[in-house]
């Protein structure tokens, strides 16, 4: 395995290419492409990614713990296979941040999310499935077609965030903060019927 300690790349482009057996470690990469790349056998632990564009990567036998994102386009990532399963659950993530990230159509299963900053992401048609979510913020953020199940949302902050539409069936919601009119789609995922008087 070749190892890359401390460096910087600058604009490397592997859409539809692959990377393969190398370890990358607190690394910062910018201006990135890995657009439907092949990223097989890797390690990446402590980076940093700017302005990155990482679009449905094909991950295999490759791992990502508390790196850093700014600013960059994650769409069709799984998360939750970045993550040793022993890890998975405890604490342990492949990201650390996701400030000013576009997160469309990302997975997130069995990941210890408590307290993650959210706020202002695009996470629109992603999927949530048994996280620890506790106190997690998705303030402001775009939620159309995102799947929230068997999740604890306790205390999380859904405040000035958008087309969300869950079920509360399966979830755990005491305390969680939402803000109208988007709360009505809750009622709505109830089967309440709402009318206007």
């Amino acid at each position: 395995m070749r190892e890359y300690c401390g460096e910087t790349f600058s604009k490397l482009d592997r859409a539809g290419e692959g990377l393969s057996s190398l370890l990358f470690e607190d690394c910062l990469f910018t201006g990135c492409r890995l657009e439907g790349a092949l990223v097989e056998n890797c390690q990446f632990s402590g980076c940093r990614f700017e302005g990155c564009k990482i679009t449905a990567p094909k991950f295999r036998g490759t791992q990502m713990l508390s790196c850093d994102f700014a600013d960059c386009a994650l769409s069709g990532v799984d998360w939750s296979a970045l993550l040793d399963e022993r890890k998975r659950g405890m604490g342990f993530l492949p990201f650390d941040s996701l400030r000013g990230c576009s997160l469309r159509h990302c997975v997130f299963f069995g990941l210890d999310l408590k307290g993650f900053q959210f706020a202002g992401a695009d996470l629109s048609g992603s999927f949530f499935d048994g996280c620890k979510l506790e106190e997690a913020s998705f303030a402001g953020s775009r939620l159309q077609g995102t799947s929230f199940a068997q999740n604890d949302l306790r205390g999380a902050d859904f405040r000035g965030a958008t087309e969300y539409f869950f079920s509360l069936e399966g979830n755990r919601v005491k305390n969680a903060k939402f803000s109208l009119p988007e709360a009505v789609n809750l009622l709505a995922a109830l089967g309440v019927v709402i009318e206007d008087l």
